[in-house]
């Protein structure tokens, strides 16, 4: 693993590709070894024998989706004016499909988003003026928040302690 020399790139010791030092993990038994998270991504799956599932969320107002997932601090990456990629460095967290007819109020798409660290998730997100719910921990030892985007569909974010 080399890192690149203005210090926010780190070479991905997988694919081989400099990826923002934000997008990579160091693996904890080597740690001189960093890894993309499009490889850990691809990765997770194989080694566990399962499939990778990304939530297809409807969105009414695709200016407003966008909005949002920027504020939040991810890419938006536009496939048509109907379509878009939600980004994660180079992992795609979720689509967003444009539905004309769609209420907010009456919207029942959710998802669950298990993430290492939801208390800065949650500092960021809010701090971005969010409508990020308080933090709590559950009795079953999750720690999580959730959100509601633009479009009514519900994000929670968190992870088992």
């Amino acid at each position: 693993m080399t890192d690149v020399s203005d210090d926010t790139s780190t070479t991905c010791g997988c694919c081989g590709l400099a990826r923002p030092t934000a997008d990579v993990a160091r693996l904890s038994s080597h740690p001189e070894i960093a890894v993309c998270g499009s490889c850990v991504h691809g990765m997770a799956g194989r080694l566990a024998n399962r499939p990778s599932i990304t939530p297809i969320f409807p969105v009414h107002d695709m200016a407003a989706a966008h909005d949002f997932w920027t504020r939040a601090g991810l890419r938006v990456d536009e496939y048509s004016p109907e379509y878009a990629f939600v980004m994660f460095g180079d992992s795609e967290l979720a689509h967003l499909d444009l539905r004309a007819g769609l209420d907010p109020a009456t919207n029942a798409a959710a998802c669950y988003v298990h993430i290492p660290d939801p208390h800065e998730w949650h500092r960021r997100w809010k701090s971005q003026g969010l409508p990020v719910s308080d933090i709590v921990v559950e009795p079953w030892g999750m720690i999580e928040f959730s959100v509601k985007d633009p479009s009514g569909n519900l994000i929670r974010m968190g992870r088992n302690d």
